[in-house]
């Protein structure tokens, strides 16, 4: 998902949101065209994630669960993702 512009709800938008519990149905007079607006609180990192995360890291680790990386081909491989991205292939 590509990102959007972000742009500042305005005060009806706000009031529209919290009165449907986060969610809003709004139409734009001119053009008839509906938006959508979602309120969406994206998920937090705690301490005990990232160290669990951490952990499990150093056990894949000390098991020599890994791979040396190869920078070279990393990048390769990102910009054919980003080409097939761009041609919708």
């Amino acid at each position: 998902m590509e990102m959007t512009h972000q742009a500042p709800l305005t005060p009806e938008q706000l009031a529209a949101i919290t009165a449907g519990g986060g969610f809003a149905r709004c139409e734009d007079p001119t053009t008839h065209v509906h938006y959508h607006l979602i309120q969406y609180e994206p998920p937090t990192l705690d301490d005990d994630y990232i160290r669990e995360k951490l952990a499990e890291a150093q056990a894949d680790i000390d098991r020599g669960d890994y791979a040396d990386w190869d920078l070279d081909e990393i990048k390769s491989e990102l910009r054919d993702r980003l080409a097939k991205k761009q041609t919708g292939k």
